[in-house]
């Protein structure tokens, strides 16, 4: 399909398109042009408001790239299908114009500076407490949205919010709630049960032949070898633009200053003596030559502090403060301790009172030359330049993956080889490409399977992007018999033992002979056959009997046969704990009622 229309974009019909574009654009703009293109292209409508095909479509690729980023690529390929993405959005621009039409209803709004303010104070925008542009962009173009688009989605889910807290604020928990939780928690029951092993009885188990042909034939369609692609590709990394780059003279010097900006600061050992504001000024200023006259005749400092400072932290060593780096004390003090030389004593006044601080030592950084760290700082240089030019490619690299139906152009242009996958299935395969989501929903899109055509570049993480083409196919097939086997053997021996098992315990049930192990007063969560009595009827004047199946595959026949009701008062904490997970419960609740009442009242077309 991209081939025919490379193949015929010098015809006169797309002259004529190309100039259609060209006079709407100069003379309406770009948003004239997509409307053009996209109005009458609805999928549904909300009240009269429609949604379109192109809206429906980015927020499909939105929830793909959210996928993808939140699972680290390794997210489930079933959920990367575009029919499922797209329904998906489709439920999701519904809902948001529902939720958006109540809003408009009750006249919410949030100001321009409501959503900066969320931006700035939004750590995962910030480097070191401070936000990073860098950072901000590179995230939302992750995303495929420019600033203002971002904005204006922030800003759509605040007010969101916004509604949702009126839901959730409005919901309470009763005490008599809280005790029914309490008193369900520290029920306990006593019963007595008897296991039957799928293992066990797998071991006995014998099949012919002819029961394993019978069985195949009639479950052919669970014996399939599931479709297959495998692909060529080129993969792109930071790595391979490494020798492209150069380092100057410039991006040492640059390296360098920031590379001792990050080194240890200087450190200045103190030592004070305290005069508290619980004194006059005049008190103070007469205990501080009083020191001061003492100091003058070679009485040492750290005896004077422990006699005079107010300073109950230092007081006893001596008023000594250790090692300080600035920006760890009060400005004044910290202004003079960084203007002293070693030895000297100064006084100054701070919001604590007055001190006499003494510069007892000076501890410099210690700074490699540049010379020394030349070797390491290139190495740095290179590899971030590397990324830089890696990222700066993105472009290229797509615009050649899309002139051509061959990756050997793209590969030679970067002096890189074109590789070739194993086979592998929508779920994935065995390596770091083939087992990522995005290259698994590439492999088996459109473009790729059906058009034959280079993908899109998809970016890998970790400074390494990859564009596929497609090597073979193998459709999804029925396995021979032969090939099936031994998978058909597996399934049908567990099928005639979990038969026998579950006969075993039927029969046990009234068997005078059954063995059964006594549990009582167990407590709810103890274990897992504890917890399976827990979800049985209570008895009402006899026992009460039911088979259950544990996480192994084994059976376990359950006699409940007495209830104990709670009597144990719940703590404070545990009180805490499930009024939150009730008023959590409740507000669900509350939020999906709410949800399926605009719903039920609204006028939805689709037609998707």
């Amino acid at each position: 399909m991209l081939q025919d229309i490379r193949d015929k974009s010098q015809g006169i019909v797309v002259k004529i398109i190309v100039g259609f574009i060209v006079v709407t654009f100069a003379l309406f703009g770009v948003e004239a042009l997509v409307k053009s293109f996209t109005s009458t292209d609805k999928v549904a409508k909300v009240d009269g408001t429609d949604i379109t095909r192109a809206q429906m479509l980015q927020q499909a690729d939105l929830q793909r790239r959210q996928l993808i980023a939140m699972s680290n690529g390794h997210v489930n390929p079933a959920m990367l299908q575009e029919n499922v993405l797209q329904k998906n959005a489709l439920n999701e621009l519904i809902q948001g114009a529902l939720i958006d039409n109540q809003i408009a209803s009750l006249k919410l709004g949030v100001s321009d500076g409501q959503v900066n303010s969320y931006l700035l104070q939004n750590p995962q925008f910030q480097t070191d407490g401070k936000f990073d542009q860098t950072k901000y962009v590179n995230f939302i173009r992750t995303l495929g949205f420019t600033p203002l688009a971002f904005k204006n989605r922030v800003r759509e889910s605040i007010l969101s919010q916004q509604l949702e807290r009126g839901v959730v604020n409005s919901d309470f928990v009763l005490p008599y709630q809280v005790d029914s939780i309490a008193q369900l928690q520290s029920q306990e029951r006593s019963f007595d049960y008897v296991k039957f092993s799928l293992a066990d009885q797998s071991e006995k188990t014998r099949v012919t032949d002819k029961e394993l042909k019978a069985y195949y034939d009639e479950h052919k369609n669970e014996f399939k070898t599931p479709e297959q692609v495998k692909i060529n590709y080129v993969e792109l990394t930071a790595a391979d633009f490494a020798n492209k780059v150069k380092v100057t003279n410039e991006d040492l010097q640059e390296a360098y200053k920031a590379f001792v900006a990050g080194l240890p600061k200087e450190e200045r050992k103190a030592s004070h003596i305290l005069i508290d504001n619980t004194h006059t000024e005049k008190q103070a200023k007469a205990i501080l030559d009083k020191i001061k006259a003492q100091l003058a005749k070679g009485v040492s400092f750290a005896d004077l502090a422990k006699e005079y400072s107010d300073d109950i932290g230092s007081k006893k060593k001596g008023g000594e403060l250790g090692y300080i780096t600035q920006g760890t004390m009060v400005k004044p003090f910290e202004d003079a301790l960084f203007s002293m030389k070693k030895g000297q004593v100064k006084e100054v006044k701070t919001k604590f009172g007055w001190h006499l601080i003494k510069l007892e030592a000076i501890k410099d950084p210690k700074v490699p030359s540049l010379a020394d760290k030349k070797a390491a700082l290139e190495k740095q240089i290179v590899a971030k330049k590397a990324q830089e030019a890696l990222f700066a490619a993105h472009e290229n690299i797509s615009d050649l993956a899309y002139a051509s139906d061959q990756l050997k152009p793209l590969a030679n242009e970067y002096g890189v080889k074109v590789q070739t996958s194993n086979y592998f299935s929508r779920d994935g395969g065995n390596n770091a490409i083939t087992s990522n989501a995005s290259v698994i929903s590439a492999a088996f899109g459109d473009t790729v399977l059906k058009d034959g055509q280079n993908s899109d570049l998809i970016d890998l993480g970790g400074n390494k992007v990859v564009v596929i083409h497609l090597a073979d196919h193998k459709p999804e097939s029925v396995q021979s018999f032969e090939q099936a086997k031994k998978e058909v053997t597996s399934k049908l021996v567990q099928s005639k033992a979990e038969a026998a098992i579950m006969a075993q315990a039927k029969a046990a049930e009234t068997a005078p002979s059954t063995k059964w192990t006594s549990v009582k007063l167990a407590k709810r969560g103890q274990d897992e056959i504890a917890s399976l009595a827990f979800t049985m009827a209570q008895p009402e004047g006899k026992p009460v009997m039911d088979i259950k199946k544990l996480d192994d595959g084994d059976l376990v026949l359950i006699r409940l046969n007495k209830v104990q009701a709670g009597s144990d008062k719940a703590s404070d904490r545990q009180e805490q704990a499930y009024g939150q997970y009730l008023r959590e419960t409740e507000s669900k609740m509350n939020l999906t009622s709410q949800n399926e009442w605009l719903k039920s009242k609204a006028d939805i077309e689709t037609n998707l």
